[in-house]
């Protein structure tokens, strides 16, 4: 069993869609798990101080490997991985390359455990600015949370810096399980850990889920061979090379982290519960992002460094238009079907035990709003790879900081507006149907999240086109077809909630069985009438989908692979 189990983590995969299916059904697996924990959460613990307090202990271990866990990420080291393993086909040795895991490993472990240790004495304080809103107990137990979480961080850098050869191998398994393993470890300490210890026993499941994220990509490393060892014999010129890449990287990644904290810190001024609805509602909208915007973006990048490397950068860009109408073709209505059936899945993920009316109202609204992001949030992954693959790390990091300081700006004015003008507050209240509400403002956040999303991702490609030999052409065809899906879409959803209206009308929908029914049923409707009518408009995109799913790919044979197919 466990050879087999071994094997199964170890297969190759030979085209980017193949990668991207892969990487797209365990991403869903985990977020099923995801979902299960959430409604677990919701229906245990519900909306409350208790709550945020658990996710506010997030914030700095989230921050710690996003400001220095992805200084050695995937994103950095897969290009100087592709460059050694070309050197072992040539020169028939991997001394140098051992060389350089064994520094970048080092150098790693160093810097993590201090960076550790001093967050850990230091979390009193640091905790102040992630949740000012917090005092008395509530700052305690957060202390307490975040020191617990800090194992996290440690791991999941660990884990991302060793994945990196076995990706450039095409072995994408076992990096694609690890999101799974991550949640079942937070279901463990919610379900066994919770009844004795309270809220401290879901903390440990946070532990314990970061020890099997990495414990699961280590069977594949050790088939490759490919375990560094901690040497002060420090190659610091390659370390050197290593930083000046990454460090912008690194300062692009943690600028969405620290839009986090703040609005994570503004929350915790709002109504007890509102880091909870946030968190909540995210967690939601982030299962499209997750299973869409990060398998294709994860599966695309070394394709497209591996083209720049040979200085075809024609092929880049055709891997790059694939991939973003892949990320259209799919998001589009998602996106759509979200907004329409918001109080549906809200309804089914959390609508249990002490999570209430008013908790649901909120959460799906801003679910809503959210969602009014899905397309511009995938391609902003998709996009800041893109640049990575070109070596380009300035122009991502530059507007990535426009697009923190315009997302803060938009919560704090929608803030402000929806305080001090009351014409604007009914008119949202309105439209969101959260008339009377507790607590209503915290649907503001989501709302000025969208907008600064939506700005960077317009302004990332729009820089990147400057950058590449793009044609009138090119641009023609993409807008074609991405108004095709939009229209596909908007008639799919249309469709969606007529068929929401007819079958209300046949089962009863206080209860879940009923509810569920509903909305089933309405979007099998809509995607396939999202389906019909981009097969009338004759959009290649809706056959290779077909063409995809329908392929056995862990049957096929590496011979029969084209060079431009390849990951």
């Amino acid at each position: 069993m466990v050879s087999k189990i071994i094997k199964f983590l170890n297969r190759d995969l030979f085209t980017m869609n193949q990668a991207a299916l892969v990487l797209a059904v365990f991403s869903f697996l985990s977020q099923v798990f995801g979902l299960l924990r959430d409604h677990l959460l919701a229906s245990l613990v519900g909306p409350s101080a208790n709550l945020d307090t658990y996710y506010a202990a997030f914030r700095i271990p989230d921050f710690m490997y996003n400001s220095f866990g992805v200084l050695f990420s995937v994103t950095v080291l897969i290009p100087f991985i592709a460059q050694y393993v070309e050197q072992e086909k040539q020169d028939g040795h991997n001394g140098a390359f051992k060389r350089f895991l064994d520094s970048i490993f080092s150098v790693y472990m160093l810097g993590m455990v201090a960076l550790s240790l001093v967050a850990f004495i230091l979390m009193p304080w640091l905790t102040r600015i992630v949740a000012p809103g917090f005092s008395g107990m509530e700052h305690v137990h957060l202390v307490l949370y975040a020191r617990i979480m800090l194992i996290s961080p440690f791991l999941f850098g660990l884990a991302s810096l060793l994945s990196s050869f076995a990706q450039v191998q095409k072995k994408f398994f076992a990096f694609a399980i690890a999101p799974l393993m991550y949640n079942l470890g937070i279901l463990l300490g919610i379900i066994f850990l919770r009844p004795m210890l309270g809220t401290v026993g879901i903390v440990i499941g946070v532990a314990v889920g970061a020890v099997l994220y990495f414990g699961v990509q280590v069977p594949t490393l050790i088939k490759l061979g490919k375990i560094p060892h901690f040497k002060l014999d420090i190659d610091w010129p390659i370390i050197k090379r290593v930083m000046t890449l990454s460090l912008p990287r690194t300062l692009s990644s943690s600028l969405n982290n620290i839009t986090f904290i703040i609005i994570g810190a503004m929350a915790s001024l709002l109504a007890a519960g509102s880091i909870s609805i946030f968190q909540f509602s995210y967690n939601i909208e982030n299962t499209p992002l997750l299973i869409i915007g990060v398998s294709y973006a994860v599966a695309a990048f070394p394709t497209m460094t591996r083209m720049y490397a040979a200085g075809d950068k024609k092929e880049l860009l055709n891997v790059l238009y694939r991939t973003t109408r892949n990320i259209f073709f799919m998001c589009i209505p998602a996106s759509l079907l979200i907004i329409v059936l918001r109080a549906h899945i809200v309804r089914l993920l959390l609508g249990a035990g002490v999570f209430s009316w008013n908790d649901t109202r909120l959460v799906a609204a801003s679910v809503a709003l959210f969602a009014l992001s899905i397309v511009a949030q995938c391609m902003e992954l998709l996009m800041v790879r893109a640049f990575f693959a070109i070596g380009d790390t300035k122009t991502p990091l530059v507007i990535n900081s426009w697009s923190t300081i315009v997302t803060i700006g938009s919560v704090v004015a929608l803030l402000f507006a929806y305080h001090d003008l009351p014409f604007f507050a009914m008119f949202l209240n309105d439209l969101m149907r959260i008339d009377g509400t507790l607590g209503a403002s915290v649907v503001l956040l989501p709302l000025g999240f969208s907008i600064g999303e939506t700005i960077n991702a317009i302004a990332l490609w729009h820089a990147f086109k400057k950058k590449m030999p793009v044609t009138k052409t090119d641009d023609r065809v993409l807008l074609r077809t991405i108004l095709h899906m939009i229209g596909a879409g908007i008639i799919s959803a249309t469709v969606a909630y007529v068929t929401l209206s007819f079958v209300g009308t046949s089962v009863n929908q206080a209860r879940f069985v009923g509810v569920l029914l509903q909305a089933v049923v309405a979007t099998m409707t809509g995607l396939a009438m999202y389906g019909i009518v981009l097969r009338a408009l004759r959009n290649e995109d809706i056959l290779m989908f077909i063409e995809t799913a329908r392929s056995r790919f862990w049957k096929q044979k590496p011979l029969v692979v084209q060079e431009q197919q390849e990951l």
